[in-house]
């Protein structure tokens, strides 16, 4: 493979080495073809870590981590590992859209601004273009709806100069008031629904306009009427600096001697790191802010990918609405890209480079993630958004496990989950009813590391158990009850 970066062989003999012993997750024979190939991509495009999972016929076979987390901490990524996904979240936003489609509550063609719109309040009823009580739900999702935004002057990227025109403090938080912002100052490019052009303020539009459908959180509805419900507890809505890192998630880089850019806080130019200052992510989550791993990503391609080996969360004919080529443009459908008869989509910006995708044709899908985007990230898109399928014919056979069901260290199937704890999910205190003979307790985390253990602990009739202090996920208690064990699956939100 091409080497895009010029360096000296010692750095890269020094980068080789410690990079091909940065590799986690369960090994599959199978499947070896895959860590060469992602290890390639990391020591050919200086790329820090990386993850990768596959499911085929509806099981995970592959799930891992490769590289540094953290470099400074010499962090390994870790299967569950979590980043940031870019523009991948404007498929998340799509099936959100989607899902209130389905239940009656949202109309695509519904006007989205004005008196008669979803966002009907006194700030959506005057913009600067009279077009802009045209544009409906349909056209958010397919770009369609009159913008065309040249970097960086998407209203998502000027949120300090808007914050300073609206009179607030930097940077602004409020997708209202950027919204407010646009209306009164950005003419449409071309009449709504003529024309299409690629536009992330457009899905933080649609942010809201799930938010006003729903009285909730846009976070906060995606993560508990569609993610837990599919058993997916560790995608978050990520955070601009590096303070603010989320628990799992790995540390992000641009590429060596990449310049400084403008602070969203102080609007200083050349002062901060793009991946860590340079770009609002508290406002970006419906476009592009959504922080998650490869296994989970997985997870919610298997629930929208039509194949008949597990239950997808919307209708065939919604995902076939969702995935329609769009009359203005017929490579991209309702916030997924089209290829061949699949769909897929990509993201990229500094710090980060990501991709997932659907194949049909051998009821593959596929999340690969990185933690950097490199200066020339031409070529290194053509490398990694089909490694998976310029590498099938080297596939003699698919493994039969199922990585999603897969506890390391406990045999699920040993124990009847009888274990009584409520409420389930909880923010971490549990309360549970059970024989009062237990004389032990063991919790282990979804990769079936042992995270708490108290060989003493004496339940009584009714108790509780207090694990605020633990990451959010989905973990499996284990009691010792006699001579036989008592279990059940948790989630702590």
């Amino acid at each position: 493979m091409v080497n895009y970066f010029t360096r000296s062989s010692v750095i890269l003999l020094i980068f080789s080495s410690l990079t091909l012993k940065g590799q986690t997750g369960i090994y599959v024979p199978e499947l070896e073809i895959f860590d060469s190939k992602m290890q390639e991509l990391l020591i050919d495009y200086q790329i820090p870590g990386g993850q990768c999972a596959i499911t085929y016929e509806g099981r995970l076979v592959y799930d891992r981590g490769f590289g540094y987390a953290d470099t400074a901490t010499q962090k390994l990524v870790q299967p569950e590992s979590i980043f940031r996904l870019a523009s991948i979240s404007k498929s998340i936003t799509s099936v959100a859209a989607m899902y209130l489609f389905e239940n009656g509550l949202l109309n695509l063609d519904e006007k989205v601004f004005g008196s008669d719109g979803i966002l009907n309040d006194p700030i959506y009823q005057y913009a600067i273009d009279s077009r802009y009580f045209d544009i409906t739900v349909r056209q958010l999702l397919n770009h369609s709806a009159g913008f065309i935004f040249v970097y960086p002057s998407d209203p998502l990227f000027m949120t300090y100069d808007i914050a300073i025109a609206m009179g607030v403090p930097p940077p602004t938080d409020s997708i209202e008031l950027v919204i407010n912002w646009t209306l009164n100052n950005v003419m449409l490019s071309y009449t709504p629904g003529t024309s299409a052009s690629y536009c992330n303020f457009v899905y933080a539009v649609l942010g809201k306009v799930i938010e006003e459908i729903t009285g909730m959180d846009y976070e906060e509805f995606v993560r508990n009427e569609i993610m837990l419900p599919i058993d997916i507890t560790n995608m978050h809505a990520g955070r601009t600096l590096l303070q603010d890192t989320l628990p799992g998630e790995v540390t992000y880089y641009d590429y060596p001697g990449a310049p400084l850019m403008t602070s969203i806080y102080t609007g200083i130019p050349n002062s901060v790191p793009a991946q860590y200052g340079g770009y609002n992510w508290e406002i970006m989550t419906a476009a592009g802010g959504w922080v998650a791993s490869a296994h989970d990503l997985c997870k919610w391609l298997i629930a929208v990918d039509r194949f008949p080996t597990k239950p997808d969360i919307l209708l065939p004919a919604t995902i076939d609405t969702m995935t329609a080529p769009s009359i203005n443009w017929p490579q991209y459908a309702l916030g997924w890209k089209l290829s061949g008869g699949d769909y897929w989509n990509a993201g990229g910006i500094q710090g980060t480079c990501t991709v997932i995708k659907r194949n049909g044709q051998h009821q593959l899908n596929w999340a690969i993630l990185f933690n950097s985007l490199p200066q020339n990230y031409g070529p290194f898109y053509i490398a990694f958004m089909d490694l998976v399928t310029d590498e099938l014919q080297n596939i003699e056979r698919w493994p039969t496990h199922d990585l999603f069901d897969l506890i390391t260290g406990f045999d699920e199937t040993n124990f009847p989950p009888s274990l009584n704890m409520f409420p389930n999910p909880s923010d971490g205190i549990f309360y549970f009813t059970h024989p009062a003979n237990v004389q032990s307790i063991e919790i282990y985390n979804q990769y079936g590391k042992l995270a708490y253990s108290d060989p003493d602990f004496k339940i009584k009739s009714v108790n509780s158990i207090n694990l605020k202090d633990f990451q959010k996920g989905m973990y499996v208690v284990k009691a010792k009850n006699g001579n036989k064990y008592l279990t059940n699956k948790i989630i702590i939100q």
